[in-house]
């Protein structure tokens, strides 16, 4: 018995520096990622750090490197097996955290590689509606180019349209509407882009939408209308 709580003693303690070691690579892979400390990620790899090791949030290296827009660093992590459409605990990867925040060079790399470009968040959120809600014109063309749907609805019924319309994101509702956005789609409180536009006073979007035949008359279930 002595020894048999001996070696459960030693057991444990090995999992715990396990632990203990897999933390600290896991820190070091995603503090260097963040960085873009080229250098020092091969040395991590070359190791034998897990490219694809995750972070409290389950995050890889490959979804940090692409928030901070290290495009070095992201063609090094593909090139060394990362999961391209690995996500997070909210279900962001790499090419949603790239898209809302304007990464440009490395949405052009992952769409390049074939990320699941219709991936969705918890909320059903998708890259081309977070680009498109924030006016990145040029992402959300390169989305747009690669075939992304302009017409995914998030959980609450919205696409991006109607986030760009609400947020008065001109340029970008004039593309989604160039490439077949439904102008007339509801969300689940059956708010149209018209009435979203309405309501926040974007004029400019809302002679945009009247152009392509949007319903003035649409009512909201509350009632609401442009």
């Amino acid at each position: 018995m002595q020894k048999r709580w001996l070696f459960l003693g030693i057991l444990s303690l090995a999992c715990l520096m396990h632990g203990t070691r897999a933390n600290a690579q896991e820190d070091d892979l995603f503090n260097a990622a963040g960085k873009g400390n080229l250098a020092r990620v091969e040395a991590l790899l070359a190791n034998g750090t897990d490219v694809n090791i995750r972070n409290a949030n389950r995050a890889t290296a490959l979804i940090w490197a692409a928030y901070f827009g290290k495009v070095d660093i992201v063609q090094l992590l593909l090139a060394k097996g990362a999961e391209i459409n690995a996500q997070d605990n909210d279900g962001a990867t790499a090419l949603f955290m790239a898209s809302k925040q304007n990464q440009l060079k490395v949405v052009q790399i992952l769409l390049d590689k074939n990320a699941d470009i219709g991936a969705r968040t918890k909320s059903g959120g998708t890259a081309l509606m977070w680009a498109s809600q924030e006016g990145y014109l040029d992402v959300v063309r390169a989305l747009l180019a690669k075939q992304a749907e302009v017409n995914l609805q998030d959980n609450e019924g919205e696409t991006a349209l109607s986030w760009a319309s609400q947020r008065g994101r001109l340029e970008v509702v004039n593309t989604l509407l160039v490439h077949g956005a439904d102008v007339n789609l509801s969300d689940n409180e059956g708010w149209t882009a018209l009435i979203w536009a309405s309501q926040e006073g974007h004029l400019d979007v809302i002679q945009a939408l009247l152009g392509k035949k949007a319903d003035v008359n649409a009512k909201a279930n509350d009632g609401a209308s442009a």
